[in-house]
């Protein structure tokens, strides 16, 4: 964990267990979920809080106070569970931070049931941060759903990758961008350093999702929980499928649609997706799209006032999510 998500973790998880309050049938499903409650590994379960983090740093570092800032970043977080909550049912995850999901606990209907619950209780809680806050929170909101869409959609067909980064810029970027972008609102800085800020959120979601994907093919089970090919097995139209795709040829790509057209992928058709990924360059591919959104982050982090610790601390957390080893 870096120094800037280590600062902000007491008052992130101290605001969502104020959200969380209640003794509900459906707020207890919630806490755990988010990792507030004590079945099974207790506070570890709460993940990076990566995007509530980002959210106070870019507040504290305009000139905004952590205590302003706390309930949006508190709201981004638990809109963030809520959608967790409903992709698990709907992508059939049946663990979620190396416990069994909610759905599997307590059902499709009542992990749907406590998804809404915790989307209301996200904007209720923005709400104390103003008006601004939850406009951008709920236009990012839309953007995520109607991004899932896509995704669900695009598992039944192969896809370019103009529609890939389409679909990333909205079920991932969405929500970067609105960390960056409540961070600023909350320091009150003008227009033109939302936008900066909007710039950075986009290309760090791009990046972050590509080298997500990266590790869907090559990742390292023990340290990222995603085995070799893993979204293979999955059939999921991932960024390395979209360039392994379009540099195939047509008794490949044959191959590749009839794979990803069955209801079981076997140990077999990994091996040799893998291999023809390997032999088109595709891990090479991914790696150069990683870089290149990576560096449109930098460049965008330059126009803006950060202090020059702050740019060092956003820098080397960027270089981490989006340089993660496989």
């Amino acid at each position: 964990m870096t120094p800037l998500l280590d600062r902000y973790r007491g008052p992130i998880e101290s605001g969502l267990r104020e959200a969380l309050r209640g003794e509900t049938a459906l707020v207890r499903i919630l806490r755990y979920h988010v990792g507030l409650s004590d079945e099974g590994p207790g506070t570890s379960a709460l993940g990076k809080l990566l995007r509530p983090s980002l959210v106070l740093f870019i507040a504290e570092e305009l000139g905004g106070r952590i205590e302003d800032a706390l309930p949006a970043a508190i709201g981004l977080e638990l809109v963030h569970g809520f959608s967790l909550l409903h992709d698990d049912v709907q992508d059939r995850d049946e663990v979620r931070r190396g416990r069994p999901a909610a759905w599997v606990r307590w059902g499709e209907a009542e992990a749907i049931n406590a998804g809404d619950l915790m989307h209301a209780i996200a904007l209720r809680t923005a709400l104390r941060a103003g008006g601004d806050v939850v406009e951008t929170l709920a236009a990012a909101v839309c953007d995520m759903i109607e991004g899932q869409s896509l995704d669900l959609a695009f598992e039944g067909r192969f896809v370019t990758e103009a529609e890939y980064v389409g679909m990333v810029d909205r079920k991932t970027g969405a929500l970067f961008r609105c960390a960056f972008q409540l961070g600023g609102r909350c320091a009150g800085v003008p227009d033109p350093v939302l936008a900066t800020l909007g710039e950075v959120g986009l290309a760090v979601g791009r990046g972050f999702q590509m080298q997500d994907d990266f590790l869907g093919i090559w990742g390292n089970g023990d340290e990222f929980g995603k085995p070799i090919g893993s979204d293979v097995r999955r059939r999921k139209k991932t960024y390395p499928v979209v360039i392994g795709y379009a540099a195939s040829s047509g008794e490949e790509r044959d191959r590749l649609e009839r794979i990803y057209a069955s209801e079981n992928v076997d140990a077999e058709d990994v091996d040799w997706i893998v291999a023809l990924f390997e032999r088109l360059g595709v891990r090479e591919c991914v790696a150069e799209g990683v870089g290149a959104h990576s560096d449109r982050a930098r460049r965008a982090i330059d126009r803006l006032p950060l202090s020059d610790d702050g740019t060092r601390e956003l820098l080397s957390l960027i270089e981490g999510l989006t340089r993660r080893k496989k």
